[in-house]
């Protein structure tokens, strides 16, 4: 009883293998007989698109700047303006003198009229431009210096200025009369008038004090 279990025992598995075997051998036969022969010829077309990177952009031309030109440079000046005032003309009346010879002198000394002797002119401390036959004539000025800030901002402006030239034609007593913009030029006006020097006004030749008023403007001009 015991060896025919074992010989079962045994058998099942070998019986088993070649089974599988027989199946392993068979399978191949299977796949060639389901796979037809059309199947095989038929060529399935295969379109291969080559894709080629696109092409870069061409380079675009590059723009040229204008150039820039240099600004033009911008020279501060000063102007000076003299304001002569009406000269009035001086007309004067000189005594008419009569003499009458008495007819009943015969004789004696002729009677000569009296010598006209040189009419003289007290002379003022200072006169007017319009009262002297001179005028005073600058010998020499130094222009005022423009001010840095108004310079640098392009303030322009100018300044109406009254000073007495004296008989040796030094400048004296110097007064602002109006200034535009107020304040911004005064000082160098101030400044460069004591360095002026003048012939000094004449009245009948002799050199007088005269009073003399002049705007100064101050101006930028491009080069």
């Amino acid at each position: 009883m015991n060896i025919t279990v074992d010989r079962r025992l045994f058998t099942a598995p070998v019986v088993a293998l070649l089974v599988n075997i027989f199946l392993f051998a068979l399978l191949p036969l299977f796949v060639q007989g389901e796979l037809s022969k059309s199947d095989l010829e038929t060529i399935i077309p295969v379109n291969l698109v080559q894709i080629s990177p696109p092409k870069p952009p061409p380079p675009e031309k590059e723009e040229k700047l204008p150039e820039k030109k240099p600004p033009k440079k911008v020279i501060p000046t000063v102007r000076l303006q003299h304001k002569m005032a009406a000269k009035p003309k001086i007309e004067m009346e000189m005594p008419r003198l009569s003499f009458e010879i008495n007819p009943k002198l015969t004789g004696g000394m002729p009677v000569a009229p009296p010598a006209r002797g040189p009419t003289i002119f007290p002379f003022k401390d200072f006169y007017d431009q319009a009262e002297v036959d001179q005028m005073p004539t600058a010998i020499f000025k130094m222009k005022p210096i423009y001010p840095y800030r108004a310079r640098r901002l392009n303030i322009t402006g100018k300044v109406e200025v009254k000073f007495l030239v004296d008989e040796k034609g030094y400048v004296n007593n110097i007064k602002i009369l109006k200034s535009t913009p107020p304040g911004i030029f005064d000082d160098s006006v101030l400044k460069a008038l004591p360095s002026w020097r003048f012939s000094p006004g004449k009245v009948r030749g002799h050199a007088v004090a005269t009073w003399v008023v002049t705007t100064i403007e101050f101006e930028m001009e491009e080069a």
